[in-house]
């Protein structure tokens, strides 16, 4: 059931112009997950993750184009026969892409910083990795005078068990200079931002003395200008910073030190890192904050996970608050329908005034966990709660789903017959543009019913009890 927990929006009747909603589940037959969502410049969204349901080896780097309405206009992997994790994305000259990561297949050795700049079709223009021997993970990126700076965790180089890492990179993607920050414990760079007094924001965690929230302020060239610790006596963890519209800095993540549970955690400091206000919010329940964009009239709007007040499970959540911290509304939106998990890692802001939104989904879609992208209206809502799902077909395209005898009749008016050796655990239909028009699940019969399906060819996926994946052509017609 859709909810706005403990607080209503009173902006609702001042929506001035209509504003496209949907709610979408991408993916294949495994395990796939939305990590970042950008709105471009010519209206469309493109979305950075990493799949298990196709590329090149044991999880690639997934990458979408979706159109303003939702539908998917294209998408690719990236990566080797390797493991490959995509966390970041920003869009860099007219209609071209950087996108963030990790991966296995080439590099110095374990996991290397991956780095691969894309134009408007999903064509590679160039890769690149970084890192030593050790394990080394990119996780945020941000374009700056005459290249890029990466943040992440290095594990290379060092005898303490992990240090922030950032990295700058020309235009072309060639090394300019890379830098630790930390002590002898665990530290992580999580996010990266431009410092409005001048060079770059560094957020994650350190722990020097326990593990505690971490802002690092550092010039052009990296030199630490201060550093500030917040949170308490449990773990407490950035995951997110921005700049704010007063000469500030605003970060979100979670927080283990005010409560029995796993809270999200909001803080705001003043240009020298001083604070200005901090809130943890769950109480009842666990929530977290991964992302944080800060709205036209200086509120905050942020993206993560509440496991109380939606439908079932972990929730895709929502929060506003207001500019000093106080609370303003959450909403789940995601959860709607489903009992499962769902879960909200990106929030950025939409040409019209709305709000779209990334992660994960175990409720909907074709596997067992599928990207899911949320555009709601400037207050978090959706018009419907139905969730399109929409099987993408470069898992047809790139995993050994062998042919099986077509079904009869082919073509088809109101029903069709399975042929070959069942049973059959799962039949999926979909159509030109892979999105799912019909399931059929446990059990299923031989005869399909294809009534009111519009004319043309589809894609006709079963899956035996073996685990093996058949696929056929079938043209339906009146």
């Amino acid at each position: 059931m859709r909810s706005a927990l403990l607080g209503l929006f009173l902006v609702l009747t001042h929506l001035t112009q209509a504003q496209l909603t949907w709610q979408y589940a991408f993916g294949g037959f495994s395990t796939d997950v939305g990590r970042c969502v950008l709105a471009t410049s010519d209206l469309n969204y493109v979305v950075v993750g990493s799949t298990g349901s196709f590329g090149a080896g044991g999880g690639d780097i997934y990458v979408m184009m979706l159109e303003e309405d939702g539908s998917r206009f294209w998408s690719t992997t990236l990566g080797g026969p390797g493991v490959e994790q995509g966390r970041a994305v920003i869009e860099v000259g007219p209609s071209e892409f950087l996108v963030a990561g990790s991966t296995t297949s080439t590099g110095a050795g374990g996991y290397d910083g991956y780095v691969a700049k894309l134009d408007n079709a999903g064509g590679v223009l160039w890769e690149r990795t970084y890192g030593g021997t050790g394990w080394d993970f990119i996780h945020d990126v941000i374009e700056v005078e005459g290249g890029f700076l990466l943040a992440g965790q290095s594990f290379s180089g060092t005898e303490n068990d992990g240090d922030a890492w950032v990295v700058r990179i020309d235009g072309n993607g060639l090394l300019l200079w890379e830098l630790k920050y930390g002590g002898v414990g665990e530290d992580l760079g999580n996010a990266i931002t431009k410092d409005p007094a001048g060079g770059f924001i560094l957020a994650g965690a350190t722990t020097q003395v326990d593990m505690d929230a971490w802002l690092v302020s550092c010039t052009d060239d990296g030199d630490v200008v201060w550093e500030n610790t917040f949170g308490g006596t449990g773990a407490d963890v950035l995951s997110s910073v921005i700049p704010t519209s007063d000469g500030g800095i605003a970060a979100v993540g979670s927080t283990e030190s005010f409560s029995e549970f796993l809270e999200a955690y909001h803080i705001k400091t003043d240009a020298s890192g001083d604070l200005v206000w901090q809130r943890n919010w769950g109480q009842v329940n666990d929530q977290v904050s991964y992302d944080v964009k800060e709205l036209a009239d200086g509120r905050f709007a942020s993206a993560g996970y509440v496991a109380s007040g939606g439908s079932g499970g972990l929730d895709m959540f929502i929060f506003f608050t207001e500019s000093d911290g106080d609370f303003a509304a959450g909403i789940t939106n995601g959860g709607d329908n489903g009992a499962n998990d769902e879960v909200g890692y990106s929030i950025d802001l939409a040409a019209d005034g709305g709000l779209v939104l990334c992660g994960y989904t175990k409720s909907f879609g074709s596997g067992p966990q599928d990207v899911y992208v949320v555009k709601t209206d400037e207050v978090g809502l959706t018009e419907s709660i139905a969730v399109v799902e929409s099987f993408d077909p470069l898992s047809i395209w790139s995993l050994p789903v062998t042919p099986t005898s077509p079904p009869s009749p082919n073509p088809a008016t109101t029903f069709t017959q399975l042929q070959g050796a069942g049973p059959w655990t799962m039949v999926h239909l979909t159509d030109a543009q892979g999105r799912m028009v019909r399931r059929w699940e446990r059990p299923v019969a031989g005869r399909l019913d294809l009534q009111g399906l519009e004319p043309g060819r589809y894609q006709l996926v079963t899956f035996g009890e073996d685990g093996r994946q058949h696929a056929a052509l079938i043209i339906a017609q009146h």
